[in-house]
């Protein structure tokens, strides 16, 4: 391993990535090489969900296509940026929204769609039926709702299945390091133990070494920029 390089986005997607979302684009091509989870924690306005598009673009551009659908789950008010978006950056996408009446309609023919949009409600109500459909990504859209891990909206997102795994939160720790436990039962099951016992409990805690391991453990697994920075 030598390193993250900046990714160009392919030649389909219209616009032009600034410097700082070429590095994002390579490390998602990272995580994607690996199949690890990740969280995206630019600050806002950054162009998180650009960055985003441009992966799955890719993905959809390479040999032989993304092998199924992906499912962004963001918070309702972001449906239509999500498909705004799409429709400037990544045209060529085939989009749907799973919401509102009719929605069974798009499980039954997910091969004839790239990107499949819904909200957290819906996919906590209808879990049971998203739960049975493979995915190619899930990216979770302002991830910082599942901050609480004994939520309904939490479990379910650990019922969702896909070949990868992302989430978009300029604040993935709100509250509490408890926070993370929940953001990274999804990305990637089991890397932090449980919720009582292991390295995130001792740095609950206060234990100063266990924190510096925590966050040296966790930086490959989250970048984040902040707009002075960039």
């Amino acid at each position: 391993f030598e390193g993250i390089a900046a990714a160009d986005a392919p030649e389909t997607f219209v616009g032009t990535l600034r410097g700082y979302q070429r590095l994002g684009l390579g490390w998602l091509r990272f995580l994607q090489e690996l199949d690890l989870g990740g969280c995206l924690a630019d600050d806002m306005g950054l162009g998180k969900t650009v960055t985003v598009l441009a992966l799955l673009e890719a993905r959809r551009t390479e040999k032989g296509g993304a092998p199924r659908a992906s499912l962004v789950v963001a918070p309702r008010s972001l449906l239509f940026n999500w498909k705004r978006e799409a429709e400037r950056f990544a045209p060529a996408l085939r989009v749907a929204e799973y919401h509102g009446s009719g929605r069974d309609e798009v499980l039954t023919s997910l091969d004839a769609f790239d990107l499949v949009l819904t909200t957290y409600g819906t996919m906590r109500r209808d879990v049971a039926a998203l739960g049975g459909a493979e995915f190619d990504y899930v990216v979770l859209d302002e991830a910082q709702a599942i901050k609480n891990a004994a939520t309904a909206s939490a479990k379910a997102t650990r019922l969702l299945r896909a070949r990868h795994r992302l989430a978009l939160s300029g604040t993935p720790i709100e509250n509490q390091l408890g926070d993370l436990w929940s953001l990274f039962e999804f990305l990637n099951p089991g890397l932090l133990g449980t919720l009582q016992h292991g390295l995130l409990a001792r740095a609950r805690k206060g234990d100063a070494a266990a924190l510096d391991t925590l966050r040296r453990g966790l930086r490959p697994y989250i970048l984040r920029r902040t707009k002075q920075q960039v």
